[in-house]
């Protein structure tokens, strides 16, 4: 018997990116990241438990690679009452290149009705679109200079993302590697972004108002030595997106006055916080869930005389995949 599956559309990197490098797709998806954070801490998103293979405490994919970070993220979910379901796969970190696709299934029949060749471009596009709302809700009102730990694909598409909160081009990065470092930023300046570099992470603590870390470090990177921190300050944690994972030392994830995370069940087995929570010096009713802020505004950033240090750490919840990914379905349907 012949099977009634049609063949799904298949849509490659060249078609998906003419659709989501329009500014307007990129204005819309902020805001619908941020009303996904929302809905999400309302309880109205249905997410299944991540995988992530090839990083510890599973068997790596490839033995003997100096500086080995490779991984695959699978993560799946639904809104409920949405038309669809997403699952979204998406692997990087040295040595592999990032790669990727996300698939979407009919809730109402259950078929497979596209599949997202995106080579991981809209995992790095929802991930940055993250940071910029958490930036929109927490950074200080005036930002002086903007911090970056990781000169990677990433750390492009957090700045690019945040040209939508803050008018502010000045750039103090730090990067493992300086020859790399200097070539990000040689890319980035012809975007208008002007850069300094230092070889000292926690310079970012004492200089910049705003930081983005990115890095996929597994040890402590930034915050070893606090003295002469800037006051007003927020930290946006991208890197520790599986487990074991950290860029923050635990002195300064202690010292923040507010800790914000994507997910909160996430936050207690990845992140910044996990070690923190693990070892008793962050209770995790102290962690806010970003969707539940979006609304309290008494506490999200809204003065210049706010001295707080806050923290977002984001690890990614699907449900910033099942918003990318049916927006950009959605435009190439329109596309025709």
């Amino acid at each position: 018997m012949a099977s009634r599956q049609q063949i799904p559309k298949i849509y490659n990197l060249e078609q998906i990116e003419k659709v989501v490098a329009r500014k307007d797709f990129q204005n819309r998806l902020m805001e619908a990241i941020r009303d996904g954070f929302r809905s999400y801490s309302k309880g109205e998103f249905n997410a299944c438990p991540i995988q992530t293979m090839g990083a510890p405490p599973m068997a790596p994919f490839v033995s003997n690679v100096e500086n080995y970070a490779a991984q695959t993220c699978v993560k799946s979910g639904y809104v409920t009452g949405a038309s669809s379901y997403v699952v979204k796969v998406a692997s990087g970190g040295h040595p592999h290149q990032n790669s990727g696709l996300m698939q979407v299934y009919s809730q109402a029949t259950g078929k497979l009705e596209a599949l997202l060749l995106d080579e991981g471009i809209l995992t790095e596009l929802r991930t940055a679109a993250a940071g910029a709302v958490a930036a929109s809700m927490f950074a200080p009102r005036r930002i002086e200079q903007i911090g970056l730990l990781g000169s990677g694909i990433q750390a492009r598409y957090q700045l690019r993302f945040l040209t939508q909160v803050t008018p502010c081009r000045r750039v103090l990065v730090s990067g493992r590697t300086l020859s790399k470092t200097k070539d990000f930023a040689v890319e980035m300046s012809r975007e208008g972004w002007s850069f300094e570099y230092t070889d000292d992470p926690d310079e970012l603590l004492r200089s910049c108002d705003l930081i983005v870390t990115t890095t996929s470090a597994r040890e402590p990177v930034l915050g070893k030595n606090t003295a002469g921190r800037k006051k007003s300050q927020h930290i946006t944690c991208i890197g520790a997106d599986a487990p074991g994972k950290m860029e923050l030392d635990l002195k300064l994830v202690c010292e923040a006055d507010l800790l914000v995370a994507d997910c909160l069940m996430q936050t207690q087995e990845r992140g910044e916080y996990e070690m923190a929570i693990r070892d008793g010096l962050v209770q995790v009713n102290h962690v806010k869930e970003i969707g539940s802020l979006v609304d309290k505004k008494e506490l999200q950033r809204t003065t210049l005389y706010d001295e707080r240090l806050t923290i977002f750490d984001s690890s990614g919840v699907a449900i910033q995949d099942c918003i990318i990914a049916s927006m950009t379905f959605d435009a190439l349907k329109n596309k025709g």
